[in-house]
């Protein structure tokens, strides 16, 4: 039995056959509909519109899955993500007993492309079935795309990159150096697109809108109120506000700590600090976030896997400027941890909560106004 890490994969008669039917159909399909398709990742919105003028509803399109139409749709729909991100066509090469005469075109990014440390983090999590790597079904994701309700589906599925960004410059020098699965299947001149990691998911929305609703209640315990309004000079007063709360808690001796605490990305370390799970510590961690946001028109990353807000992700959480690229990225727990060490000793790795929006780039935005709890 062959798995879809397996060459075959790649180049069987089944695949093969798919590809080219889609290839070779597509010309026809394109002035059916309207011409003008060109792989960028924005003509997703327009693919899943046409598919859902052509099937008002999933039954139907289900039905016509294996039809020239919903073929030359799918084949275009994983050209986006071949030629803009490197992804490769995967197909078994052995129908499923199942499903004898149902296709599965997968798309994902060659494994091949991977260093040691990545290769190692995706086993990992393969054994745990906690994977991300990106990976879609171009058909059933073009199938399930018709009736309603409208939204974006084709594209969200461009989100996953986002997190393996590098992996995809690879991917992409890879497939330039060699020959495409398809002919003419080629990396656009400008790829890849946009990498965009999409909206936070569902928890961390409800994170950040408690987080929010605390804000001044929160303001005025620290004694800071009216120096807590989103600038970026309103860090410093931050930086003041942790610090003499590490006092009140009497964890002042213990910060060196905090260097193992961000290197190994965890929460805390049993009977040593666990400032996240103080109130003031939290709520400085959505503070310095919104105001990267709205300081620096940063964006909240969603979590992998839009996973829960609890004490083993909050080291992940960032924010970031979204532009051609995901990054810059601002690790919002690392930089806490940094503006606690020692000041006097550059050894000791200090880094002042100002100086960490750096890495956002060096033109702020102008601050937005504070936002009420309700909106």
């Amino acid at each position: 039995m062959t798995t879809i890490d397996d060459p075959e994969w790649r180049d069987n008669p089944r695949l093969n056959a798919w590809l080219a039917e889609g290839r070779d159909g597509f010309p026809a399909w394109a002035e059916l509909t309207g011409g003008g398709w060109d792989f960028d990742t924005g003509s997703l919105l327009r693919l899943e519109r046409t598919v859902r003028e052509r099937f008002p509803d999933r039954e139907r399109a289900d039905a016509a899955r294996n039809e020239p139409f919903l073929t030359a749709a799918a084949w275009y729909f994983g050209e986006v993500h071949v030629r803009n991100y490197g992804a490769l066509w995967h197909c078994s090469p052995e129908p499923a007993p199942h499903a004898p005469g149902r296709l599965q075109p997968l798309l994902r990014l060659p494994k091949e492309v991977l260093d040691e440390e990545e290769a190692q983090e995706l086993a990992e999590a393969e054994e745990l079935y906690e994977d991300d790597f990106p990976m879609c079904a171009a058909l059933d994701t073009v199938v399930a795309a018709a009736g309603p309700p409208a939204g974006d589906r084709l594209a969200e599925t461009l989100e996953g990159y986002a997190f393996w960004d590098s992996v995809v410059d690879r991917a992409l020098e890879l497939a330039r150096a060699r020959p495409g699965q398809s002919r003419g299947s080629r990396p656009r001149p400008d790829a890849p697109g946009p990498l965009d990691p999409g909206r936070p998911g569902q928890d961390l929305a409800l994170w950040l809108a408690m987080r929010e609703e605390a804000f001044p209640l929160w303001a005025r315990a620290t004694g800071r109120e009216g120096e807590l309004d989103f600038s970026e000079r309103s860090l410093d007063a931050l930086e003041e506000v942790l610090r003499q709360r590490v006092h009140t808690l009497g964890l002042a001796d213990r910060l060196d700590h905090m260097a193992a605490v961000e290197r190994y990305r965890i929460a805390h370390l049993p009977s040593v600090i666990r400032l996240f799970d103080d109130p003031v510590f939290d709520c400085a961690l959505w503070y310095l976030g919104e105001t990267a946001c709205r300081a620096r028109g940063a964006r909240w990353l969603p979590l992998r896997n839009n996973e829960d807000v609890d004490a083993e992700t909050r080291p992940r959480l960032a924010v970031a400027l979204i532009d051609r690229r995901i990054g810059p990225r601002l690790e919002l727990t690392a930089a806490l941890h940094r503006c606690l060490r020692d000041r006097a000793d550059p050894a000791d790795g200090y880094g002042s909560l100002r100086a960490a929006l750096s890495v956002l780039g060096r033109t702020p935005v102008t601050p937005a106004p504070v936002r009420s709890p309700s909106g």
